[in-house]
């Protein structure tokens, strides 16, 4: 069976609220020629890995858009997942024969919602547009003229979502909210433009402080209990997240050191960070998801190397998204805050055993096949076992955001 690794990438509103993510699956680049081309086994795949982690570990609250390869359109497997979880996404590389048309009809009065991938106006693909909910429409396909022209055509004889896909640049975006697209999706909204200013905000100085107490992998209970007794915002906090996480147990949390005796340091330990980077950011930022995100998922992949410190790529790994999340180049990260040499190569120049676990999740999160395939070179992994961690942690990630932060306001509900 071919090994599949999976990506997701955040869908917004015009709140740039996440509304769902996409999630993406494809053969990794050490798959051989003949799998990458067997569609239908990598289908099941797709459906061993919904049934291992389930839909809800993959996108919490939040709508799945998942990409259906043939077999699921035409009926031959069934979705894994009921309706009113996801929106299924027929692809433009799927010929709209009857048989695809009567497997669309037969998914729309089953009650889940469809969408059509990469919108170009084809004659052939028209047939679909009554049976669908949302329609996504690759703006690098085309210029400004023919996008504004899909847009009005689309919008003068369908009731339908309409997404702007692979978003590049601030100047796209506004052309696009202009147009009144109602979802967006691409890099620039995931990682918008980091300041080059030399200084650095009192509230995001406050906040690298912190962090660089906790960043410490070798910190103990005693140094913890200083750090939150300083701040007495983060002390209630912690101690409130700590008592709804045991509810159910008889013993009340009612200090620092129940914590850990009930969260373990590492737990704890994570946490405050999230609570930390919380301060100086929008409190349901995707941001901070995406970073814990790939911190657990360096820390997973130091795990299963051995021979790395998981507490220390965990920090390598929350520290490498500071530029995203705070809007600050790394070279001034690094220089406020007081880290190893080892972390530091790590952050700045990707070496190292820290280096190379980094660069292998930035790979993966990229779907860069290249860049993969030489991190993978250098670590006693394989891309199944980085795929395996990436999506405990996106599970993880959210898990512990909504117990830290509180739940997102996005649900799950009908288009």
């Amino acid at each position: 069976m071919p090994a599949v690794h999976v990506g997701r990438q955040p869908v917004y509103d015009r709140a740039l609220d996440v509304v769902g993510y996409e999630l993406l699956f494809r053969g990794h680049p050490t798959a051989t020629s003949a799998e990458r081309t067997d569609d239908l086994a990598t289908t099941r795949v797709i459906v061993n890995t919904f049934m291992e982690f389930g839909l809800e570990r993959l996108v919490g609250r939040r709508l799945a858009f998942v990409n259906l390869t043939r077999p699921f359109v035409v009926g031959q497997l069934p979705v894994p997942f009921l309706p009113g979880k996801a929106i299924l996404e027929v692809l433009e590389t799927i010929p709209t024969d009857q048989e695809v048309l009567d497997g669309a009809r037969n998914l729309k009065e089953q009650g889940y919602s469809l969408a059509l991938d990469d919108w170009e106006d084809e004659p052939d693909r028209r047939s679909l547009l009554p049976l669908v909910d949302v329609v996504k429409i690759d703006i690098s396909s085309c210029d400004a003229t023919e996008l504004e022209r899909r847009v009005r055509s689309l919008r003068s004889s369908h009731d339908l979502t309409l997404v702007a896909e692979r978003i590049e640049t601030a100047a796209e975006m506004d052309l696009c909210h202009r147009l009144g697209f109602d979802w967006f999706q691409g890099y620039f909204l995931l990682r918008p433009d980091v300041v080059t200013a030399r200084t650095v905000a009192p509230a995001h100085l406050a906040c690298l402080q912190l962090l660089g107490r906790l960043a410490d992998p070798d910190i103990d209970l005693g140094e913890i209990e200083t750090v939150v007794r300083a701040d007495l915002g983060l002390n209630y906090r912690v101690l409130r997240a700590a008592n709804a996480a045991s509810s159910g147990t008889v013993r009340r949390i009612e200090s620092i050191r129940d914590a850990l005796v009930m969260l373990g340091m590492q737990t704890l330990r994570s946490w405050m960070l999230l609570m930390v980077l919380s301060d100086a950011t929008e409190p349901d930022s995707e941001q901070l998801t995406s970073a814990m995100t790939r911190a657990r998922t360096c820390e997973l992949v130091a795990k299963s190397c051995g021979d790395v410190r998981p507490e220390s790529a965990f920090i390598v790994g929350l520290l490498s998204s500071l530029d995203t999340v705070l809007g600050l180049r790394m070279e001034l990260v690094v220089e406020k805050l007081p880290l190893s040499d080892e972390l530091r190569e790590a952050l700045t120049r990707r070496t190292g055993p820290l280096g190379t676990v980094l660069r292998t999740v930035l790979a993966l999160e990229d779907r860069d096949d290249d860049a993969l395939t030489a991190a993978l070179d250098e670590l006693p992994v394989d891309a199944d076992e980085v795929t395996r961690c990436y999506l405990g942690a996106m599970g993880w990630a959210m898990d512990t955001t909504e117990s830290v932060i509180g739940p997102v306001k996005v649900e799950v509900g009908s288009l």
